[in-house]
């Protein structure tokens, strides 16, 4: 795998790019995407060998095409730009949801598409965001390879490969639907609870002075609300609706909890955030 494009230079895939570029990978990379600055800079910063717009970029001559474009963009990319591709390339995503975007690769047989997610990210966007060490010592999922039947080996070996060079340090193997449900609380859930908060406080009868008196809390629990994950991957996750319930139902009880008896649901929840403090995560990076 030699020739290879990342279509979409925002922050994922521009901090892709940034981080072949500084690891020398053995890439030549065409950077696609709608915005002509986008390019300029991604061509400046040595990140892309060549730059193109998606209706005139030569996806022909690329072994693999990592689509980085929003969800919503990326899962109507992903019959068009296998159609585009040579026969039995390598096509591959950044997406955060995996059962509706491994269904949609598999449904042509002409190129090989393997889903991926890189578990990493910021709450900012754009090729100003990307950042080279982001994926560095991640974690990214792997699912089974779809779509062309030929060369299914091969094309898993090059996204590892791909990750591996851009500095991920664990690559799971776990199919589309499993991925989704972990992912939910993983993910989706936090960004959905974080936009809510903030809600809540903007409809506050005292908003103005509760935001005057926000510190920590209150910007920690809140950093990853409308980043665009939520308008994204989790509305093609079919599992988030329910977890939105069952969250909601939880709060309720909370919340009757806490009238009745107090003393009593503080203390299960100082036993939670112990619980939590023992829990085995990704360390910070």
């Amino acid at each position: 795998m030699d020739r290879i494009a990342i279509v979409g230079l925002g922050l994922i895939g521009g901090s892709l790019a940034l981080s072949l570029r500084d690891r020398k990978a053995p890439y030549r990379v065409l950077g696609v995407d709608l915005d002509p600055q986008t390019l300029r800079l991604a061509k400046e910063a040595g990140a892309i060998e060549q730059g193109a717009h998606p209706d005139e970029a030569p996806l022909d001559s690329c072994d693999l095409v990592v689509l980085a474009t929003p969800a919503a963009d990326l899962m109507e990319a992903i019959l068009p730009v296998a159609r585009r591709m040579r026969p039995a390339a390598v096509l591959t995503d950044v997406c955060g949801a995996k059962e509706a975007v491994c269904g949609r690769g598999a449904q042509q047989d002409r190129v090989v598409f393997v889903g991926a997610h890189p578990m990493a990210g910021t709450e900012f966007r754009g090729f100003a965001a990307a950042m080279p060490s982001l994926f560095q010592s991640a974690t990214v999922a792997i699912c089974p390879a779809v779509g062309r039947a030929e060369g299914r080996a091969q094309a898993d070996s090059a996204v590892r490969a791909l990750w591996t060079s851009a500095g991920a340090a664990s690559l799971l193997d776990v199919d589309a639907a499993t991925h989704d449900r972990a992912v939910t609380y993983a993910s989706h859930l936090p960004y959905l609870a974080a936009a809510a908060v903030v809600e809540a406080l903007r409809d506050a009868s005292d908003s103005e002075l509760a935001r005057a008196l926000a510190a920590g809390g209150f910007r920690d629990t809140t950093r990853l609300a409308g980043d665009g994950t939520v308008s994204g991957a989790a509305a093609l996750n079919r599992h988030i609706p329910t977890a939105a319930r069952d969250l909601s139902v939880a709060l309720r009880a909370l919340a009757d909890e806490l009238e009745s008896h107090p003393a009593r649901a503080l203390e299960r929840l100082g036993k939670l955030a112990d619980e939590r403090r023992r829990m085995k995560l990704p360390k910070p990076r």
